[in-house]
């Protein structure tokens, strides 16, 4: 599929519906995720790169240890068994380790310069507001016993209070329904893909379009 039918689609030309606005270069195309989907860790993808060193660790699990490059870190108050730590890493290679799940990640210098491997993909994040229930923004959130306890996702509505609904149409030239569940396409976390797509624009549309 060519440039100018992605054009058409809305669905690589702009990066405006998924909140990115981070500038975040082209990542390298797969049909397959960055990493195991099936292994509790939610943040970050093994084997990646990012652009900021600032983010969250997250997992899925009851009482796993973190280390950050070898030195034990607390994780936040979240409820049980979701797991939020925020590290602030510098430019280079570093190693998580959570429980026994270990991550691999680079921080590089800029959009050109990492110490990764080059076939390590480049990660887009999605932005969020800087504050302790960051969660907030796109998951129903409660407090129990002085910890987040993270529910599940709101709807699209939410995405609307940051995102107009003029830019969903222009970016999309598609109908809000039946795609207005947001994760049907875009993997809110994280992806090596632009506009944090789960999969290539081609084969997105052909899961509920005939090729």
């Amino acid at each position: 599929m060519d440039r100018q039918t992605y054009l058409k689609l809305g669905l690589w030309g702009s990066l405006m519906f998924a909140g990115l606005g981070l500038g975040y270069a082209m990542a390298v195309p797969s049909d397959q995720p960055v990493n195991p989907p099936d292994d509790g860790v939610l943040f970050p993808p093994d084997h990646s790169v990012l652009l900021s060193g600032n983010f969250d660790v997250i997992c899925r699990a009851e009482q796993p240890s973190l280390e950050v490059d070898g030195r034990p870190h607390d994780w936040e108050p979240f409820q049980s068994p979701l797991r939020v730590a925020h590290v602030r890493l510098s430019p280079g290679v570093h190693e998580l380790r959570i429980g026994d799940r270990r991550r691999e990640i680079v921080v590089a210098l800029n959009e050109e310069e990492h110490d990764g491997p080059d076939d390590w993909p480049l990660l887009r994040r999605h932005q969020m507001n800087a504050n302790e229930n960051r969660c907030a923004d796109c998951h129903e959130t409660t407090e129990q016993d002085s910890r987040i306890a993270v529910g599940e996702l709101k709807t699209h509505e939410a995405c609307f209070e940051c995102h107009e609904l003029l830019e969903f149409e222009v970016t999309h030239s598609h109908p809000l329904k039946p795609i207005e569940h947001c994760q049907m396409c875009h993997a809110l976390h994280g992806s090596a893909r632009d506009s944090l797509l789960k999969a290539p624009a081609k084969k997105l549309c052909a899961d509920c379009h005939d090729s």
